[in-house]
């Protein structure tokens, strides 16, 4: 008897797994290529203020040297920036996601200069 239920136990543990294992294949999503994060300094900013890229289009509309501003239109996904400081230090922004209203953004160095802005994105 015991024999018998340990088989069942075993065949109905292997059927689930199974079927688990062919319901993950089927509902996950194939993944989505990656945008890679881009990166602007003061110089590049005063060539051209736009960063863009297939999920997002982002434009700087200020540079006060310790401070800067904009707004970012986010098709898909999210997006954040990081804004490095000559001090060494960095603020990191909110993730902001998809809508059809552009976002304001800024990053922000106290007492110092910024270096170098990083948009990071991920579906």
């Amino acid at each position: 008897m015991r024999g018998r239920i340990a088989r069942r136990i075993a065949t109905f543990g292997m059927a689930a797994a199974a079927a688990l294992g062919a319901l993950g294949a089927t509902a996950l999503p194939a993944a989505a290529a990656a945008t890679p994060d881009q990166s602007v300094t003061p110089g590049s900013v005063a060539a051209s203020n736009t960063v863009a890229a297939a999920p997002y289009h982002c434009v700087i509309t200020a540079n006060y040297g310790w401070r800067w501003e904009g707004y970012c239109n986010v098709y898909s996904g999210r997006l954040r920036t990081i804004t490095y400081c000559a001090d060494g230090s960095h603020t990191t922004g909110l993730w902001i996601g998809a809508r059809p209203q552009a976002w304001d953004v800024w990053g922000n160095c106290p007492g110092s200069t910024w270096t170098n802005i990083v948009f990071q994105w991920h579906s």
